[in-house]
């Protein structure tokens, strides 16, 4: 019974770290956070698996201000964020 206690906090263990694992860097996640404070981009691809991770990450992390205010202008090359 220990060891499959053991097995199952192991399972849950990983399972947590693989969905943490890139979450932030995900497009369509910084898409919806765009929509959700009232912005659009150009520039910026909504695929869940596009190849702006950096910049994906950086709306992520900050707040519908801070992205308003280019904030992530070095981490976003090329993309354009403007009010909708």
């Amino acid at each position: 019974m220990r060891i499959l206690s053991i097995l199952v906090a192991l399972l849950l263990a990983l399972a947590l770290a693989l969905a943490g694992c890139g979450g932030n860097e995900s497009c369509k996640n910084a898409c919806d956070k765009l929509s959700s404070c009232g912005l659009k981009s150009s520039g910026l691809s909504c695929d869940e698996d596009c190849a702006q991770g950096g910049c994906a990450e950086c709306v992520d992390d900050k707040s519908c201000g801070d992205i308003a205010a280019n904030a992530c202008a070095s981490s976003c090359p090329g993309v354009a964020v403007t009010k909708k």
